[in-house]
């Protein structure tokens, strides 16, 4: 047998390397922004096409590099930063293991200009592939203009997987964020297909804040500052109720460098757990600063992740400063007696003459007295009620509910509803219809037979582009700061699909004209921010295109608005409002299963009855 180990070619390592370090477009942006604030650049604009998969183009007005400069860069562990290994324990910039330029260049088609200050011509370069094609002087500003085309363009497999050009986009976006959040003394642009996102001026962090999350947050941040011998820690954290149910803005940095740690996220989590409801998720930016010896950045390629040496005492320093903060701003929960509204309380005066309450009662009323009439249906709560576990609105638990139905009741998927006696429909604990069914008992839950219904309506509206809205006698005012207009604009015409309405005055700002016609009694900010929620999350989990992915749009969009706008549990039904859900249940194809696959009807038969009795 011959020898079965080769040394792979230099082009099949770089493109190894590479998908180590650049695993999307986002990662190429990340990786040359910081190139550019480690040039020293104040001012750095980003363009991106086709979610960054046709161009991605960085411009800094930094210190720049000279020709020769501009060629080694693309060689692989080529970097100014470190020289010994024990610089690796001192690390003051961004990047440092000299690998994104030669990453980038291993899967793109790479464009360099830059010029330094003190020379008359810049130099470009062009590479790709890792492959030098030309080198030339040219006449350029001042800075670093890196432009990437076609990436992934020589590794079909990688850029199939890509996703589609949205997706790409909110990773770039949270990129971008990221990076601009800890360096708000640059002034950053981020421009997609021709249409400028952020345009952020410098100055200090809340004003960064600010900018790119809107002035409705300014009003809820509280500063922090916490200095020991082992940490400093500055930053912001944000009133409990501007918590939010998913996709809080959670910002870690170290030393200026974004980092994901869920050990210190949790101590902050639980700091608020008190204050906020639960699976409520709080909004921080929270900057550390720590010496370079005591922290390891190095274990990851997207060094994101950060080994510190003291975790078990920078946890109860970070727990306490947070605990501190909210405390001096009063951010409790508290009764505001000047509010709106407020109830009226009497001024006590002791020399009056205070008498018991008077209780008054009908001796001749009987509860167990049919009375005539139907029960009318109570108002729906809230939004911001809406969407707890099922396991909170239950009397039983999940687990429990799920355990009593295997054991005594069975799936019900095939009924002959001829036999069905809707005369005889009941409510059952506020939660379940009772229709006598041939020799057996149908259980209809009320909450997931509404889902079905109301999904299905959505649906059809999505689908067809049909439209019925219910306009409201006032119209609410909706911010739209830059790092969510560009996803409500996405998801506009679906939102209007589904019977919403929209007017634009004032940049920044939307208002809310009309809502669906069977979303009454909901708040209409609050459901259009969870609409565009799960959208941004269907952007992010999938990698759908075309047809499908309108398709699973639909789909997150109407069953969101469903579980919203669907009857709550304990909400009292009359006789004709239980046979109406009924038939219009029964009408549908698919009546026995919720969108997302749980049971609507159980059957208890008489066989199971007898045998429960024996």
């Amino acid at each position: 047998m011959g020898n079965i180990i080769a040394v792979l070619p230099e082009s099949v390592a770089n493109q190894i390397a590479a998908g180590e370090v650049i695993q999307q477009p986002a990662s190429a942006i990340k990786e040359l922004m910081e190139n550019a604030i480690d040039a020293g650049a104040t001012r750095i604009d980003v363009t991106v096409k086709d979610g960054g998969r046709s161009l991605i183009q960085v411009s800094d007005n930094g210190k720049g590099m000279s020709p020769d400069d501009a060629v080694t860069c693309f060689e692989r562990h080529a970097t100014s930063k470190l020289h010994t290994a024990d610089d690796l324990f001192s690390i003051h910039t961004m990047g440092f293991r000299g690998e994104a330029l030669a990453s980038i260049a291993a899967i793109a088609q790479v464009e360099l200009i830059t010029r330094r200050p003190e020379d008359e011509l810049g130099c470009k370069v062009c590479i790709a592939g890792s492959k030098l094609e030309s080198t030339e002087k040219i006449v350029a500003e001042k800075g670093t203009r890196l432009s990437v085309r076609n990436i992934f363009f020589n590794v079909p497999a990688r850029r199939k997987f890509m996703g589609t050009a949205a997706k790409q986009f909110q990773a770039i976006r949270s990129e971008f964020i990221q990076i601009a959040l800890s360096h708000p003394e640059c002034q950053l642009s981020l421009t997609s297909d021709g249409i400028v996102v952020f345009q952020l001026t410098a100055g200090n962090l809340r004003q960064r804040i600010v900018s790119m999350f809107g002035e409705t947050l300014n009003k809820s941040l509280y500063p922090i500052e916490v200095e020991t011998d082992v940490i400093r820690i500055s930053g912001f954290l944000a009133d409990p109720q501007a918590s939010r149910k998913r996709n809080a803005e959670q910002y870690f940095y170290i030393n200026h460098r974004f980092i994901k740690h869920p050990y210190f996220r949790k101590a902050i989590q639980s700091v608020y757990e008190p204050l906020v409801s639960e699976g409520m998720q709080p909004v921080f930016f929270l900057f550390l600063q720590a010496d370079t010896d005591t922290i390891d950045v190095n274990i990851s390629p997207t060094k994101t992740e950060v080994k510190f040496e003291n975790e078990q005492i920078i946890w109860p320093i970070l727990q306490a400063g947070v605990r501190e903060c909210l405390g001096k701003y009063n951010a409790v929960p508290s009764i505001d007696f000047d509010q709106t509204n407020a109830p009226l309380i009497d001024v006590f005066h002791p020399e009056e003459d205070i008498k018991a309450p008077q209780v008054q009662y009908n001796p001749q009323y009987n509860p167990f007295k049919k009375t005539s009439g139907s029960t009318s249906f109570q108002p729906r709560p809230s939004f911001e009620t809406e969407f707890k576990e099922e396991s909170e609105l239950y009397s039983l638990s999940d687990e429990q509910a799920d355990d009593t139905q295997e054991e005594v009741l069975q799936p019900l998927f095939e009924e002959d509803t001829s036999k069905m006696d809707l005369s005889q429909v009941n409510q059952l604990f506020g939660r379940y219809i009772t229709v006598p069914s041939g020799d057996a008992l149908l259980l209809i839950d009320q909450h997931r037979a509404s889902i079905r219904l109301h999904y299905e309506l959505y649906n059809q509206r999505l689908s067809a582009h049909r439209t019925a809205s219910q306009t409201l006698l006032f119209p609410e005012e909706m911010e739209l700061p830059a790092a969510r207009k560009i996803d409500f604009d996405s998801i506009r015409t679906a939102l209007e699909d589904l019977g919403f309405c929209f007017e634009t005055s004032v940049p920044g700002w939307v208002s809310i004209t009309a809502i669906p016609d069977i979303a009454q009694g909901l708040a209409p900010i609050a459901v259009v921010n969870g609409l565009i929620d799960s959208y941004v999350e269907m952007n992010t989990d999938n990698h759908l295109q075309g047809a499908p992915f309108l398709q699973e749009r639909n789909y997150r969009l109407a069953l969101r608005m469903a579980r919203q706008s669907a009857l709550p549990y304990g909400q009292i039904l009359s006789k004709g409002e239980m046979t109406q859900l009924c038939q219009d249940l029964f009408q549908l194809e698919l009546h026995n299963l919720t969108p997302d696959g749980k049971h609507i009807i159980l059957s208890l038969s008489a066989e199971e009855l007898t045998r429960r009795f024996n």
